[in-house]
């Protein structure tokens, strides 16, 4: 261990003395004078433990950095297991996709599902779904991914007993049927068009194993057929695991991946300048000159698949709650400037007026946005009993997804307070804060993004956040509830753009949210990596590869 501390000492010195020499800080006899210098004190201590003997005279060499072996990126919160059907934060939903396949994944050039453990699928009714399975696959203990695999997981997942929370997006299945080891017919409730949207993001997991050691062992101990196999677990500091040399599919460039937990984003950054971590996500608009000017890494930006919003309780969920009235909840989306917030504190984003992302099928562009007017939400909240306003607590996360979140929040927080809305700040930890949201105790006011499950699709996000079953609807309306059943059980496109028409026409009019925008997301990457990230916000870092 010691001589791999001092090596890496060597590489890391010479390494700064190097970007001092590209930056024209110091001259090249002095950048070769340094790192010979500091290369020689730190391997000083490897000669005098291994060698008691004087070593024979050789030519000074600078140290040889190996070949880069790890990917290391930093999340700004650790998993709460590593079972990927129990929960559903994002962070996880990466992870996972480097351990575990899906049945499909997404195409990014086309943006639709395409093969991946099932090499096919087609309806045969409008309630039945035939997938025909690859043959050559293996879980990393060497156990087959058969017909069996894919029942088992299905059953696992919408089982009430197991209390997953990705069951809801499962709900209208109906049962399995193995054709034969390699074929199974999936039984739907009802049509069910967004069938194919939800082979991804529906990791197999090993029936044998969770069978044999239980859910609490295969929580902390994965095993799945993914690029990448499971290594160790160090909580709240990383997550390690490593390339599975017998994966069917094309095998990642780095031999190692590592989930690195920093919820600092300032650290982020001083740790990827630092060379200690390869891609920061969410970097703040402030810093993208700092970082693409160090020479270490450059700042890339993507449009993808997630939808901001302020979520206000209607329902009256945790208190009563001023915003259970339509008219404070419509002064409330007057009275901020989402378009001041797009330009000035954004790397750019997509407005969206009834929730839906524009990259989603259903979205309408026919809905038009709240105009920023103060004096109509003044107006409003006297209307509705409040001419001097009122005081509410405005629940958020310490790791938000939403670039600039702090200086966002608070401009919203100087607007909303100009008309009268006083918010006070509570900032809870990333998995506190999810479950408390999912528990109804989010409100009055919480800060909420949503990423559809890479569902692209209208009930990726309408379903979740609005429909009165969802635990994360602090809205109620027997009308939008009966619209997006209806859009979720027809086959019939231009049926269920009508009806995704209409309800996106019903949540403007009441209001549920302070809608804000679809994301553009900021990543930096080392300059040491070559990488770039897909608009569906699942950063698959088995396609990177070394600089």
């Amino acid at each position: 261990m010691a001589e791999k501390d001092s090596l890496e000492l060597a590489y890391e010195v010479a390494d700064r003395w190097h970007w001092f020499y590209k930056k024209g800080l110091i001259s090249r006899r002095d950048f070769l004078k340094a790192v010979l210098v500091s290369g020689g004190a730190a391997a000083a201590p490897i000669v005098g433990a291994c060698s008691p003997q004087p070593a024979a005279p050789t030519q000074p060499q600078a140290p040889q950095r190996p070949a880069k072996d790890t990917i290391s990126v930093a999340f700004g919160s650790d998993l709460p297991n590593l079972d990927p059907h129990m929960h559903f934060l994002r962070f996880g939903i990466i992870f996972h996709y480097h351990v575990f396949d899906n049945l499909g994944v997404r195409d990014n050039r086309t943006l639709r599902i395409g093969p991946h453990l099932a090499t096919s699928w087609k309806p045969i009714s409008p309630t039945t779904w035939e997938l025909e399975l690859r043959k050559d696959v293996t879980f990393h203990n060497g156990d087959p991914f058969t017909a069996e695999t894919v029942k088992f997981n299905w059953e696992r997942i919408t089982n009430p007993e197991q209390k997953s929370p990705q069951r809801g997006n499962h709900e209208q299945i109906a049962g399995v049927e193995i054709v034969d080891p390699y074929k199974v017919r999936v039984h739907t409730k009802s049509p069910y068009p967004i069938f194919v949207e939800r082979l991804q993001n529906f990791q197999m997991v090993p029936e044998k194993v969770i069978k044999a050691r239980g859910d609490a062992w295969f929580a902390e101990n994965p095993i799945g057929t993914g690029p990448y196999k499971f290594v160790e677990w160090k909580r709240d500091r990383y997550i390690l695991v490593e390339r599975n040399d017998n994966y069917w599919g094309p095998k990642p460039a780095f031999k190692y991946f590592k989930y690195v937990v920093i919820p600092e984003v300032t650290t982020q950054i001083a740790e990827l300048l630092n060379g200690n971590i390869d891609v920061m996500r969410a970097v703040p608009t402030d810093q993208v000159n700092t970082i693409n000017n160090s020479g270490r890494a450059r700042v890339v930006s993507q449009r993808i698949l997630r939808t901001g919003f302020v979520g206000l309780d209607s329902k009256g969920r945790t208190v009563p709650s001023p915003f259970m009235d339509v008219r404070v909840r419509h002064a409330a989306n007057h009275a901020v400037n989402i378009e001041s917030y797009i330009k000035n504190l954004q790397p750019g984003g997509d407005r969206t007026p009834a929730l839906v992302n524009p990259m989603a099928f259903g979205y309408d562009p026919a809905i038009k946005p709240h105009e920023y007017d103060p004096d109509k939400a003044r107006f409003l909240l006297a209307q509705a009993g409040y001419p001097q306003g009122f005081e509410v607590t405005f629940n958020r996360t310490n790791a938000s997804l939403l670039p600039n979140a702090r200086l966002v929040f608070e401009a919203m927080q100087r607007d909303l307070e100009k008309v009268g809305i006083r918010t006070k700040f509570q900032v809870h930890e990333s998995r506190a804060f999810t479950d408390m949201v999912s528990q109804g105790k989010g409100g009055p006011m919480y800060e909420w993004s949503w990423g559809y499950y890479s569902v692209f699709d209208a009930d990726g996000i309408l379903w979740d956040m609005l429909h009165s079953s969802s635990p994360f609807s602090y809205y109620e309306n027997p009308e939008l509830d009966r619209l997006l059943l209806e859009a979720r059980s027809t086959l019939d496109e231009e049926t269920r753009k009508r009806l995704y028409s209409r309800a996106q026409q019903i949540i403007r009019d009441e209001a549920p949210v302070i809608f804000m925008w679809g994301f553009h997301q900021l990543w930096a990457v080392s300059t040491a990596v070559n990488w770039m990230p897909d608009p569906d916000e699942i950063d698959k870092f088995y396609n990177a590869k070394p600089a």
